[in-house]
Order: C-alpha cells, then structure tokens, then sequence
C-alpha cells in the first residue's frame, strides 16, 4: 500500500471530524439546542509519510504537537444555525492565541476574528465546490477533495435531482407500479434538463473529473443517466414497488431486484443494485444500521464498478470510478457515556484519492475522549501505524444564547468566493495591520521546522505570489 502523500492529508483530518460528527448527528436530540465545550491536543507521526516528505511533513507534526484547540459549539437543529467559537492556543505561551468565531448555517458560514480587525467575512457555500474547480484550474490544489466531505456540498448539488424525483415519484410506503409514461419519463426528461443546466451539479462533476486521468468517463456516465433509467432499469417499462413483512422491494419487468429496504425496531437496511450501464459499470450501495444500549453501528458499502470479470466491457475504461466501504462499531448514541468505538474507512476507484484508515476511539462519562487514527503498516494491509491522534474533552453546557442565522444575514460581509482583485486589495489594506501584529505573537511560539514547512507549501501552490503582489 502507499503512503500517504502530503495532498491527501488535510482531507484525511477532515475524515477524522466527519467521523465524529456524523456519530453525534446521529445521536442528538432534533428538538433542542445543544452546546459544548471542548479542549483538544493533538499529536501527528511523521514517520508514516513516505521517506522524501518525511522531513516536510515532520513540520507539521511539530506544528500540531505544540498546538491545543479550546472552545464552544453551539447547534439549534429547528433552525440549522451553529456557532463556533475557539482558540488555537501555542502551549508554550497561551497568551499568543489566534482566536476566532465561525457562525452560520450549512450554505451561508461567516468567520471573524481578533486578526482581522473589526472584519467578518463569509463563505457562500452555494458556490463552494465551483470555488475548488478554479482553484484546481490555477494552483493544482486539489480542493474539491476536502470540498466533497462538507455534505452540503453533494446535497446542494442534488438537491433539484431530488425534489425532480419527490416530484414525479414520491414516497413509496405501499406496494404499487411506477408508469413509466406517466412518473418514469417525466423524471428522465427532468433530469435531462437539470444535467444541462444545474451549474452546482455541473460543477460538482467537474470538479471531482478534472484532475483525473480518465475523469471524462464520469462525466459520460452522469451524461447518460436519465437514458439508462429507461432503458436499461426500467426496460421501457413499468417499474414495480411490493411491500411483504416490512420489506419494500423495487423490480423491473425481467423480475430484476433493484432495491430493497426493511426497517424493524433499531434496525435499518437497504440494498440498491442496478442493471449494468452502457459502458458496463454496475451501480451498487448496501448500508446496514443498527443500535442496542446507547451503542448504534453501521456499515457502507458502494461501488461503481466494471465487474470482476468482465465479457463485453471496453478494455481502455478504468476497472473502478469509486468503491466505498465504511464500518461503525460501537458509537455512543449520547453523550457523554463510557465507550469504546471504532471506524474503518477504505476508498478505492480513480476519482479519490485512495484511502486506508481505521479510527479508534474511546470517552468516558465525564466527557473525555481520546480518536487515534491509524494506516496499514505494510503493503499487504497487516499492522497498523499511527497517524494522528487527539485527546482531550467535550463536555455539555447549557448554551449562552440560540444561535438563528439566514442566508441574508451575511450579504453585507466580503464573500471570500466572489472577491475580485480590486475588492481583495482593499480588504487586505485594511486588515493588515492587525493581522500582523496579531499574528506576529504567534509566529514567535512555533517551531522553526513547522513555518517553514508552511511556507514552502504556501510558495508550491502559488498562494504567496497571489497574496505578495499588489
């Protein structure tokens, strides 16, 4: 197996925090407000990167080792609104602390802090995704990698795909036939429409084939999708929904299984497996979830794939667009509570970045919790390393205040996404000063190996030629 390379690291630590908070998604109250304090530290291994960066990324272990993250998270679910606010404290001088707040709802957060001045900019996460294609155009850094683990990303992207179906097909709680004149090709002819001119979909799929070598055969598979229901799912006819001991069951006319779905008592588990397409790739998602005493588990499996031995497939097609399989064992369903869990996450397929990581975690009723994220040791998969590790506490408070925030909020704030040149060398002018100076304390407490690192990788990518000139 490979090392992890530097591109792909932040995406990984983004992984680590999508873990825990889909784990506490799950598990919260929908009808209350929630808030927490937390205290983290953190500790990086280097010696897992491949021996040409391991110097490079030794900067920022060291970075990391000496940092600690302090703070508040509050959440309202009625409403979507979270705030967040936090210090990043240099443990060796906890007055030289960067703080800041970040505020907001999934497709509107703002960010202010005490280096910007009286400042608050915001991020328009509606375009966020087309934001990550141009900066993949201009500084090859691959974004959209760490943009596609925000879930608002895919479901704003979706989101007229989805109401297109809600539309034409609904929800099925019965047994019944889905026509294919009267639901089936009217959604086609939606869908269509919205793959020609959805410029967030657009966007989302060019952003994830772009940096791909055979990144085009994505685009035709979406391309080709609204046909393929028709004739090759449904087979130019009527689809048909049955309902049997609480099961719900998709077929075709050929009796063909496309989807399967039981829910009994904690148990959730569904099974989508679709008709070969055009291009030979088979569609397929199997997801099982369950909980018992305060512990839920899950697991994800999801492949977009030739068949293993294929008869008819066009021998210059990768074998994989993308295979998934992501294993949950023993989250708390509250919190806090005593413990002990687990995540194994793989990714496979030509459009991510191929991953093999396993979570371990641990917390206690008072609040603490220690994650360790681990790699295959060897190449055959046998042994674990070490990558990262954070330990610490999160504890419930009662919340200050309930945070509610819309879209319109945010309008008079500079839009990191929309700035032009003129509009960004203004906002420098007037954030420098503090910035300097506020970072200036910080800088001082940070290892000499961890700047430089930064800025290497800062001067790579081009950002220090972009935020020099003026």
């Amino acid at each position: 197996m490979k090392k992890l390379p530097v591109k792909r690291f932040l995406a990984l630590l983004l992984i680590l925090v999508i873990s825990v908070s889909v784990a506490s998604s799950l598990a919260e109250d929908t009808a209350s407000v929630c808030s927490y304090d937390f205290d983290f530290r953190f500790r990086m291994n280097a010696d897992v990167f491949p021996a040409r960066i391991r110097s490079h990324m030794q900067g920022y272990a060291d970075l990391l080792n000496v940092l600690e993250l302090k703070g508040n998270m509050t959440y309202s679910p009625s409403t979507n609104s979270v705030d967040l606010n936090a210090q990043i404290i240099p443990v060796t001088n906890p007055d030289a602390a960067v703080s800041f707040r970040l505020f907001g709802i999934p497709e509107a957060l703002a960010l202010t802090s005490p280096l910007l001045g009286n400042e608050t900019v915001w991020f328009q996460n509606y375009v966020l995704m087309e934001f990550a294609m141009k900066t993949w155009n201009n500084l090859r850094f691959p974004l959209q990698y760490v943009t596609i683990l925000y879930p608002y990303v895919t479901e704003s992207a979706f989101q007229r795909a989805v109401s297109a179906w809600n539309s034409c097909i609904g929800t099925v709680q019965k047994g019944r036939t889905v026509s294919l004149k009267k639901e089936l090709s009217p959604l086609a002819a939606e869908w269509t429409d919205i793959l020609k001119t959805d410029t967030r979909l657009k966007y989302w799929i060019y952003s994830l084939s772009l940096p791909v070598k055979q990144g085009s055969v994505m685009e035709m598979e979406f391309s080709r999708f609204p046909d393929y229901l028709l004739s090759r799912v449904a087979l130019n006819s009527d689809l048909k929904v049955t309902v049997k001991n609480g099961t719900v069951t998709w077929t075709n006319k050929q009796k063909d299984t496309l989807f399967t779905r039981t829910d009994e008592n904690s148990v959730t588990e569904w099974t989508l497996s679709l008709p070969a397409t055009e291009n030979g790739y088979l569609p397929y998602v199997s997801f099982h979830s369950s909980g018992e005493n305060d512990l839920f588990s899950l697991s994800l499996d999801a492949s977009y794939s030739l068949p293993d031995n294929p008869e008819t497939v066009k021998v210059d097609l990768p074998g994989s667009l993308i295979a998934v399989s992501l294993v949950m064992s023993g989250w708390p369903a509250a919190w806090p509570m005593d413990a002990a869990f687990d995540a194994s996450l793989k990714i496979g397929g030509i459009l991510y970045p191929n991953t093999d990581i396993t979570l371990h975690g641990t917390s206690t009723r008072d609040g603490a919790v220690e994650l360790t994220l681990f790699q295959p040791a060897d190449p055959d998969g046998t042994g674990m390393m070490e990558i990262l590790s954070c330990s610490g506490s999160v504890v419930p408070v009662a919340p200050a205040s309930t945070p509610y925030y819309t879209a319109e909020d945010f309008s008079s704030f500079l839009s990191v996404f929309n700035v032009n040149d003129l509009t960004m060398n203004e906002f420098v002018h007037r954030i420098r000063r503090p910035l300097f100076f506020g970072i200036l304390s910080f800088l001082d407490e940070l290892p000499a190996r961890a700047c430089q690192s930064v800025m290497d990788d800062l001067e790579d990518y081009g950002v220090l030629d972009m935020v020099l000139i003026d």
